[in-house]
């Protein structure tokens, strides 16, 4: 009887192995680290901007009302796009502050009046937006002043810088010289509430001049975010072919084995 308990154990033993081999493995989903990556488009004056190669230093003087017409929609020609100056403020891009880092160096000479946020694509319908823009009025005191501005991301006072805009003029508090700054987050942002911070530099001086953030700004505080690439929900199909042969045949081999040597020793004790 022992041999017999030691024999089907056996056998029991081979085909939870055997089962255990042809048994599918499912690796590991989790997500690994990516890069951040953020496209970004310029608006103004309902139109794409296109910046001019070179401009003129602020001045306080009156303009005549045709430079000012001139100057007022950045009315240059195609030859004149800004190549020149392409990377020259690009030092600010993936820089990290925090709010106690933003020291502005001008002394009521430039500020940010308001700035209007809007939330664009959200595909997958869950609340969360992998495109946004923010369109932003910034005064100075002086009758025309060239700028350039840098847009930031980031969570508990911690922004990280995502694009920094070609320069523009601003033309004292006129309120129709607004700007606006379209980007998609293509990749490395999880769902979350992000907030905005927009600081305005001088272009003469490449001096930090006025800002705007969540806490000046209602607006730009946690605005539901993800990147684009969080939109799209993908669905793996797993496709498991079993195959009957060869060593998977040896488990019903071993269960008719049992069940002959049960039989067997049956015939015995009544023999």
């Amino acid at each position: 009887m022992k041999k017999l308990l030691f024999s089907l154990t056996t056998y029991s033993a081979i085909a939870t192995l055997q089962l255990a081999l042809m048994s599918p493995v499912h690796a590991s989903t989790e997500n690994s680290a990516q890069n951040k990556n953020v496209t970004s488009n310029e608006y103004r004056y309902n139109k794409p901007f296109v910046a001019a190669e070179s401009l003129l230093p602020k001045t306080s003087g009156a303009l005549t009302s045709e430079e000012t017409i001139s100057q007022s929609v950045d009315d240059v020609e195609t030859d004149q796009q800004s190549l020149a100056k392409a990377g020259k403020h690009q030092q600010h891009l993936a820089v990290s502050k925090s709010s106690s880092d933003i020291v502005v160096s001008s002394i009521n000479e430039f500020w940010i009046y308001e700035s209007w946020v809007t939330l664009e694509q959200d595909i997958d319908y869950d609340g969360f937006h992998s495109t946004f823009s923010i369109e932003f009025d910034a005064d100075t005191i002086f009758t025309r002043a060239p700028v350039y501005a840098v847009l930031y991301l980031g969570k508990n006072d911690v922004y990280e810088s995502i694009h920094v805009s070609s320069e523009f003029y601003i033309y004292s508090e006129d309120s129709t010289d607004t700007f606006t700054i379209e980007s998609t987050l293509v990749s490395g942002y999880p769902p979350g509430e992000y907030d905005i911070l927009l600081e305005l530099y001088d272009a003469d001086t490449e001096i930090l001049v006025a800002y705007t953030d969540a806490y000046d700004d209602s607006a730009l505080a946690y605005l539901p975010l993800e990147s684009e690439n969080n939109e799209y929900v993908v669905e793996d199909t797993v496709v498991i072919v079993e195959e009957h042969g060869g060593a998977w045949s040896l488990l019903p081999l071993c269960l008719l084995g049992g069940i002959v040597l049960v039989r067997r020793t049956v015939r015995r004790r009544h023999c």
